[in-house]
């Protein structure tokens, strides 16, 4: 017998002294009743790990075990806790949290050494306090992982550490995997026993083993997966009428009131364009069932496309609203006249004259009297 094994027979002597021997003793089967499910080896790898690794004496009164989904998770997050997630091997995630008075108390021994019978008060648990209880937490789980591997099927406990802190439980179903958990609740008494708290855990159970894939499944060409993700994703399209270029001078006599022309001609002239005015396709403007509408321009179509200001037809016998000279033209800048999606067209209050239009069957521009639609063009 060796010394480690002397000393460990000689604590658990101890405490058999203190809670009995149905509470220090870890049987050696593997089921539920006889501490398959973790109970007495987190009991007494937790007494271990403050004794020979935190440098305290910690008795465990307490250890209930716990069948838990994410869902339950939650509750145990709250904002006076110090609640902290434990990475494992293969991508698994558990949960550890540290009620405040246990934290304040072993907070207090590392850092001064001693324990103070009065419980402080209490304050916001910090990242900072979480690392400085890593030095429990680290040896805790390497220990008690280390006795569930002895175990049949005790693997789910092995290979965790702690990692980052959780300040919100709504952050939880974004870091935690669905599926069921092991829970631990331990209830630890430091010291003389006049000052202690409560420390839960939580560790995923053994995922399911994958199927294994067949010939075919195995062989599938990533690229059909790459192209139903991207034909997947949403793409915004503007509905874009008219385009012109303006000077920083003229842009800046602007006033609420003024009118901005736009030829007739550009109602049937109707672009889609995509993210960098990616023209998608054309077409001319019109309603159908009561809602704005653009009736996209087929092969047989004569689309006349999104002219300049310069070439749209008509445009020069109309006197200018602004004067330009050619010498600014190098500080002008284009402003894209752009309208919404077609979801933000029904507004009448932003688009007045708009429920005058016919319905895309029924649109002739040369039939239609845009005088009385667009007085303004009617002036010039």
């Amino acid at each position: 017998m060796d010394g480690r094994q002397m000393t460990d027979d000689a604590h658990r002597a101890i405490l058999r002294q203190i809670l009995g021997d149905a509470r220090v003793a870890m049987p050696s089967g593997g089921t539920a009743e006889t501490g398959g499910d973790g109970r007495f080896a987190l009991r007494l790898e937790t007494a271990r790990a403050m004794r020979d690794d935190f440098g305290m004496t910690g008795v465990v009164e307490d250890c209930a075990t716990l069948r838990l989904r994410l869902d339950d998770l939650g509750e145990q997050v709250k904002p006076e806790r110090l609640s902290v997630v434990l990475r494992g091997g293969s991508g698994r995630l558990g949960l550890a949290v540290y009620s405040p008075e246990l934290a304040m108390a072993l907070l207090e021994w590392r850092l001064l050494g001693m324990l103070a019978s009065e419980v402080p008060e209490t304050r916001r648990l910090t990242a900072t306090d979480a690392a400085i209880l890593a030095d429990l937490t680290d040896p805790l789980l390497s220990r008690f992982g280390g006795a569930m591997a002895a175990l049949p099927g005790g693997d789910w406990a092995t290979g965790y550490a702690q990692g980052n802190v959780i300040e919100d439980a709504r952050h939880l179903p974004l870091i935690l995997a669905q599926g069921g958990y092991h829970g631990f609740r331990l209830t630890l008494r430091l010291g003389e026993g006049l000052r202690g708290g409560d420390l839960f855990l939580a560790l995923p159970e053994s995922p399911a083993p994958a199927p294994a894939k067949t010939a075919e499944e195995d062989g599938s060409p990533w690229p059909d997966a790459l192209r139903s993700g991207v034909l997947g994703a949403e793409l915004v399209l503007n509905a874009v009428l008219w385009r012109m270029r303006l000077s920083a001078a003229e842009i800046g006599r602007l006033r609420p009131g003024d009118l901005v022309p736009i030829p007739a001609a550009a109602l049937t002239a109707v672009r889609l364009e995509g993210p960098g005015r990616v023209v998608i396709a054309e077409g001319r403007l019109g309603q159908s069932n009561g809602e704005r509408a653009i009736k996209i321009a087929g092969p047989e179509d004569e689309a006349p496309g999104l002219a300049g200001l310069s070439t749209m037809p008509g445009l020069a016998a109309q006197p200018s609203a602004f004067a330009s000279d050619p010498a600014e033209d190098a500080a002008d800048f284009p402003i894209a006249a752009d309208f919404p999606a077609m979801a933000d067209l029904a507004d009448e209050a932003d688009f007045p004259a708009m429920g005058d239009f016919p319905g895309l069957g029924e649109f002739d521009p040369e039939a239609t009297d845009l005088d009385a639609d667009f007085p303004a063009f009617a002036q010039n």
